[in-house]
């Protein structure tokens, strides 16, 4: 009866201490878009915060931009050269670079962990 009580108390502590732990401990997101007029070939996307820093990989150079606005469905980015918006759901990009603007259809993809 000790050794049941004793095994049972067991599992229980396991599951506890399984269910305390986070669902997500690590998010990347990464959106794949392709465009060498404005030096873009993927956005990385590791910390979701306001303020957190996005890199920016580009066919010349990478850059960091730091993220203004977040919601379930968009991301907000901003660096020296442009403004971002990130559709969290379809992949899309909108970007705007001085009178410049564009649409891209990125593919997105997520690891979390």
């Amino acid at each position: 009866m000790i050794d049941y009580i004793g095994k049972t108390a067991i599992w229980f502590a396991i599951a506890f201490g399984l269910a305390a732990c986070p669902a997500e401990r690590f998010r990347h997101e990464k959106y794949a878009c392709k465009s060498v007029s404005f030096d873009l070939e993927s956005i990385i996307v590791n910390d979701t915060d306001i303020g957190g820093k996005v890199k920016i990989i580009g066919y010349r150079n990478d850059r960091t931009a730091i993220i203004k606005a977040i919601s379930d469905n968009h991301i907000e980015i901003e660096d020296n050269r442009m403004k971002l918006e990130l559709n969290r759901n379809n992949g899309s990009v909108r970007i705007s670079r001085g009178t410049r603007f564009a649409r891209l259809a990125c593919k997105r993809s997520i690891f979390t962990m």
